[in-house]
């Protein structure tokens, strides 16, 4: 946007034709004086509306609708030349009764290539005879008017879209600095109640899992009747049609006609707002979802505003591609491919993130160091695949033996690590056992080939087993290998005087 736009944007458009009309106008009243000259301008519905001037008189009425016979005098002329009009053969365009001190008018067409643009409406006194009037000032004058009046549409439209260019340069640079799902949701909801008004906002996606449905996957605001995670059928609703569509919808409880739900069909009975704006998040048939917005009381929603608000959520649609994206890619960068858990790399990240919050809050943590007992020996009498799936297979079943909070990873080979936060040695002692149990118990059955193993679980708690992530994970090595040398299958807690594998002769 240049600084010529910015200019425009700050600009009343309004005075300007308005101080054109009325030194036009001027040159009338000059010339024949008694006149009284009214403005009619095309509006979007196709009628012509009375200009707001200062030169109004009060006698006509405001619009003129397309079933008056004026109007239709207008359409039938084939050039734009003023007509001579008696008063009382066209007495609906009076808004009060035939002025008695006149018997005709002049209706004088504006147009502009070769549109009907308008027209001047000018009620001759009978002072005045209509044979004296120059019709070729009203026509040049009518002219002069059709050519300020689009230019003054013109320029508006101009305005219109500085200010829409403006906001939305404002509005994306605060969005391109999101950098997560939910900061940038949350500027689209600041910057979306400075032009729509509303009480909740929703963000709806389609399922990757399942395309035939959607889900509520955002909500800001009350979340009575919806829940994160809910999903609904793309059928017979709203939603579900702006989905299909790529359009818009606008929902007010005042239209008196039949309606589907909003989420799904039936759910406006006991539906708590009174009105409903929603945006695709892409302009095309089967969007990935819906950004929704609502009201608990009615009210205007100009056009302007649903441009601005559409674009917004076009770029919202955008940015969740781009956080998707951004998503797989972190995860191969921290996840390992085999097992799912975190990778070295990412599981040290972690450790010193966490080792760090404990230091500030003074809270104790605590690694589990575990290493599948005689695994070699899968690889050499099963084969490669069969020991990728024991580690496949133990990997879940750390997973599903600790708590979300938990952090586990594979260290390397055969080797894995967790870390529990917010605990101490004595409360994760019963996990690992657990981990160590479901491991003896559990099955790896792959391609009708059976077979069990075992795993050593070392442990060792910060501070009290080491300061720092290096020293923790000796520890608790230090434990581990102290749990293979007792036999294996077991979890052993780290103490000092145990000796490191790499001190044994």
């Amino acid at each position: 946007m240049t600084l010529a736009d910015i200019e425009v944007a700050n600009l009343d458009t309004k005075p300007i034709f308005q101080n054109q009309v009325k030194k036009s106008l001027s040159v009338i009243n000059t010339l024949y004086p008694g006149t009284f000259v009214y403005v009619y301008l095309l509006d979007e519905r196709g009628s012509f509306t009375l200009r707001d001037l200062e030169t109004n008189q009060g006698h006509l009425v405001t619009t003129i609708s397309p079933e008056m016979s004026i109007f239709v005098i207008l359409q039938t002329q084939k050039e734009f030349c003023s007509h001579l009009i008696a008063n009382k053969d066209n007495s609906e365009i009076f808004a009060q009764k035939i002025p008695a001190e006149s018997e005709s008018s002049l209706i004088s067409p504006i147009g502009y290539e070769d549109s009907l643009v308008g027209f001047l409406f000018t009620i001759i006194p009978v002072a005045l005879e209509p044979s004296s009037l120059n019709l070729k000032v009203f026509d040049d004058l009518a002219m002069s008017l059709g050519s300020a009046s689009v230019a003054s549409e013109l320029l508006h439209q101009f305005k219109s879209r500085s200010d829409q260019l403006a906001i939305m340069l404002e509005v994306n640079t605060h969005l391109n600095m999101a950098a997560t799902k939910e900061d940038y949701l949350y500027e689209i909801s600041r910057f979306g109640k400075y032009f729509i008004q509303f009480d909740r906002a929703v963000l709806v996606l389609k399922s990757e899992e399942a395309p035939e449905y959607f889900l509520i996957d955002y909500i800001e605001g009350d979340s009575i009747g919806l829940q994160l995670g809910m999903s609904y059928p793309l059928y017979n609703s709203l939603v579900s049609q702006s989905i299909n569509s790529g359009q818009y919808f606008i929902y007010k409880k005042s239209y008196e006609e039949s309606l589907v739900g909003i989420y799904h069909d039936g759910d406006t009975d006991e539906y708590p707002y009174k009105q409903v704006v929603g945006f695709p998040l892409a302009r095309i048939k089967n969007s990935p979802g819906v950004l929704i917005l609502e009201s608990l009381d009615e009210h205007p929603i100009k056009q302007n505003e649903i441009n601005i608000f559409g674009m917004i959520s076009q770029g919202l649609g955008a940015a969740l591609n781009r956080f998707r994206l951004y998503e797989r890619l972190t995860n191969y960068a921290t996840v390992d491919t085999l097992t799912h858990l975190y990778n070295l790399r990412a599981i040290k990240q972690r450790f010193e993130e966490e080792l760090a919050r404990a230091g500030r809050y003074q809270n104790s943590l605590v690694v589990l160091f575990l290493d599948l007992d005689k695994f070699k020996s899968v690889n050499d009498n099963h084969g490669h695949l069969m020991g990728d799936f024991v580690l496949r297979e133990t990997a879940q079943i750390i997973r599903d033996s600790i708590r979300t909070s938990d952090i586990p990873g594979r260290y390397g080979g055969e080797e894995f690590v967790v870390i529990m936060v917010n605990t101490d040695a004595q409360s994760c002692m019963a996990s690992a056992q657990r981990i160590c149990t479901a491991i003896h118990d559990h099955n790896y059955e792959m391609n009708d080939v059976r077979i069990t193993t075992k795993i050593s679980i070392g442990l060792a708690e910060y501070p009290k087993d080491g300061s720092n992530m290096q020293e923790l994970i000796q520890s608790a090595d230090t434990a581990m290998y102290t749990a293979k040398a007792r036999g294996g299958n077991q979890v052993i807690q780290y103490e000092k005087g145990m000796v490191p594998k790499s001190k044994v002769n």
